[in-house]
């Protein structure tokens, strides 16, 4: 990236509305998703590693109450996609959400919610392709891990650079195999919860209400498991940013929202239950891999590597999700002239090939330092990005309240399927829960370093943008 004064030369002169998608030498993103690429890239989104193996930090925070967490954060999500897929049929744009900041509030929101999304992504990359490379080496001990992460994330940023259509035809199929293991999961654990299973007793209520009852941790456990919840759930948003690329948005994007009540519901609760069901919530087994200690106690012969198969689907497919999402967010800041324009280069197959290769080469870059130098400091990065996903979401919730209440005013009712319902009432719910939640992370002695640091982000990155508004609304010396 160039230095402050130039890259504040190159964005000196935006517009407060988003630009085409384009860029001046006449190529365009290419619109080439099809509605089963949409579904499956919003499936993507809501169901990745977290769920196989994170929920297990958050089920030793909370006990079985983690099922309030994620009952809470998975209401709260379908209100926020209702608010994007209302946004986005209206406004399809592969800025989402911060296009949306920027038409509601001025270009600094834009600014601001644009490069504190995309920021976290690098990191995530980083860590997923890690983590995938520790399974691969498992297989392949003569394979360093850092040489299978750099080669995981050199695969993906092939497949991106490739065409929008080679992305969602991965996520198509990868997703597959994730959905059809977790189906396999309930269904199993369900009956085993029955006591029909061979081998397996019924728990009964044991797990759920004995071990200290169903808040073991109290409602601060439940508050501090629900940024574990969101930080899972991220993710759902990329769909809204693809719609950019899909052939008939507005279809695609109904579709989703529809089906994603049943989707969390189902992925998430239903396999938590069958966990918090099935064993003690506070064993070692359970925090280490929920889903792998609960195979283990079923007693299914080859569990382990299969569990490891759908973990390295799950990793390959938040990486690939990560690419793009990142990309076209960094594409549209720059479109926009929020960022440097060397990063709205679009190639012949419409992909935007330099964001593309800068996030990625971040990602690398970040693998190397970690593998080379494991510090805290990382981790702490890591957890700090987590949580603006809390600022992502209020700014969506923000967001709706201004542009909805413009849209209803124009006379521009809501496509059918994407409306929030009970406007503004419910989007304000969402809104003061979402505060809420964080406000009470910065009380609790073990969420309040991280969850300050990331407003302090947040902070710092809006200031940025209203200094770059006040020069472009400044009158020429």
């Amino acid at each position: 990236m160039s230095d402050a004064r130039g890259t504040a030369e190159l964005l000196e002169d935006g517009a407060q509305a988003p630009a085409a998608a384009g860029t001046a030498g006449g190529a365009q993103l290419s619109r080439s998703l099809l509605s089963r690429h949409m579904t499956m890239i919003s499936i993507g989104g809501a169901v990745g590693a977290g769920l196989f193996v994170g929920s297990g930090v958050s089920i030793q925070q909370a006990g079985p109450g983690v099922l309030v967490a994620y009952a809470l954060t998975a209401a709260i999500v379908v209100v926020v996609m209702r608010m994007l897929a209302e946004m986005s049929v209206t406004r399809p744009d592969t800025g989402a959400f911060a296009v949306y900041g920027r038409l509601a509030f001025g270009r600094w929101a834009g600014f601001a919610s644009g490069w504190i999304y995309w920021v976290g992504w690098p990191l995530g990359m980083c860590i997923e392709s890690i983590a995938a490379g520790k399974i691969v080496h498992g297989w392949l001990p003569a394979l360093p891990v850092w040489l299978i992460a750099v080669l995981m994330l050199a695969v993906v940023t092939a497949v991106n650079l490739g065409s929008v259509r080679a992305y969602g035809e991965m996520e198509f199929w990868v997703v597959w195999v994730k959905v059809a293991v977790i189906a396999l999961f309930i269904g199993v654990g369900l009956v085993a919860v029955a006591g029909l299973l061979p081998g397996t007793p019924a728990p009964g209520t044991e797990n759920l209400l004995g071990r200290g009852g169903f808040l073991p941790m109290g409602f601060s456990g439940v508050v501090i498991a629900t940024s574990g919840a969101m930080f899972s759930f991220s993710g759902t948003e990329i769909v809204t940013i693809a719609a950019g690329e899909a052939e008939d948005a507005a279809a695609a994007i109904r579709k989703s929202t529809r089906t994603i009540l049943w989707r969390v519901t189902v992925f998430y609760l239903g396999s938590l239950s069958v966990v918090v069901l099935l064993l003690p919530w506070n064993s070692a087994a359970v925090g280490d891999s929920p889903f792998a200690a609960t195979l283990d106690h079923l007693g299914m012969p080859g569990a382990s590597t299969v569990l490891n198969i759908v973990l390295f689907a799950a990793m390959l497919s938040t990486m690939n999700s990560q690419v793009y999402a990142s990309s076209r967010m960094l594409f549209a800041l720059a479109r926009d002239r929020d960022a440097p324009s060397l990063f709205a280069r679009i190639s012949r197959r419409g992909a935007p090939y330099t964001a593309i290769l800068f996030t990625s080469a971040l990602a690398v870059l970040c693998l190397v330092l970690q593998v080379t130098h494991p510090t805290e400091a990382f981790s702490r990065l890591v957890d700090i990005t987590g949580d603006t996903v809390y600022v992502t979401w209020i700014g969506i919730a923000a967001a709706h309240l201004v542009l909805g209440r413009q849209d209803r005013g124009d006379g521009r009712r809501p496509a059918d399927g994407t409306a929030v319902w009970l406007f503004p009432g419910l989007t304000w719910a969402v809104l003061l829960a979402l505060l809420g939640l964080y406000a009470v992370m910065i009380v609790l002695a073990d969420s309040r370093v991280d969850a300050l640091l990331a407003l302090a982000l947040t902070v710092a990155v809006s200031l940025a943008g209203l200094w770059l508004q006040r020069r472009q609304q400044a009158p020429p010396a």
